[in-house]
């Protein structure tokens, strides 16, 4: 198997250096100081919304939940307890933790991007965070590929947009990809339907006015029907399943 891509590290700001104390989950560190710190851009596995079984609903297991999300705080604890690294302080986040990207200044490396290479993390894009979950997309999709690290666990997979049980990770946050078969216009948005009954069937949502900043990215609405996509965020139950599109690292072209 290649190894993992790895990406830069994203400085995007001044880097304090820190003690880490200890890691609560795989995606939040907890500094000697007492300060807690939520890695930006990215989350790690989590223990879905609803628990497996309920409503009768098979579901992932229990053992899978626990492995993914023991994996993941298990990796983030090697890289960083008990050592001194790099913080970029981004600001608070509405929980009254600190935002921010964790660097092992030793080696070169961009923590959160060796995670997200290795599987344990997964791209969350921000408004105010993009260039650094843009640089991380690339690994990321690497560790897709390889079903690397939670990447293999069915609750945290990309899901297919074809699957029947999307509506069931309503208010869930998800990747979901699949073939763009049509595409429709109403009041300002776009929406890119994953199947040939829009009442029912999955679709992405944009903006008409991120159009433009989309193309920047490199992704065309207007020339994706037939193309396959992979889209990330919350999931709308709404009518059929759907996502809209907030920031343009969230919808990327797929080739393969």
């Amino acid at each position: 198997m290649a190894p993992a891509a790895r990406a830069e590290p994203c400085v995007v700001g001044t880097i304090e250096p820190v003690w880490v104390d200890h890691t609560p989950s795989g995606d939040e560190v907890v500094l000697v100081d007492g300060r807690r710190v939520r890695l930006a851009s990215v989350e790690a596995p989590r223990p879905p919304l609803t628990p497996p079984g309920a409503g009768g609903a098979a579901g992932p297991s229990v053992a899978a939940i626990a492995a993914a999300v023991t994996g993941a705080r298990a990796a983030l604890a090697e890289a960083v307890e008990g050592r001194e690294i790099g913080l970029i302080d981004l600001g608070e986040d509405r929980h009254g933790r600190r935002r921010g990207h964790l660097l092992d200044e030793a080696e070169g490396r961009w923590i959160e991007a060796d995670l997200v290479a290795a599987g344990w993390l997964r791209v969350v894009p921000g408004r105010d965070d993009r260039p650094c979950a843009a640089a991380l997309l690339g690994p990321e999709g690497e560790a897709i590929a390889a079903r690397r690290g939670a990447w293999g666990a069915a609750f945290f997979a990309v899901r297919a947009a074809d699957d029947t049980d999307l509506a069931a990770i309503v208010g869930s946050y998800a990747v979901v990809e699949g073939r763009v078969v049509s595409i429709g216009h109403s009041g300002g948005r776009t929406f890119l339907n994953f199947g040939p009954d829009f009442r029912r069937d999955f679709a992405v949502v944009l903006n008409d006015k991120d159009l433009e900043r989309l193309k920047v990215r490199g992704f065309d609405a207007a020339s994706a029907r037939g193309r396959r996509v992979r889209v990330r965020g919350v999931v709308d139950g709404r009518g059929a399943p759907r996502i809209t599109v907030e920031v343009p690292e969230e919808i990327e072209l797929v080739t393969r």
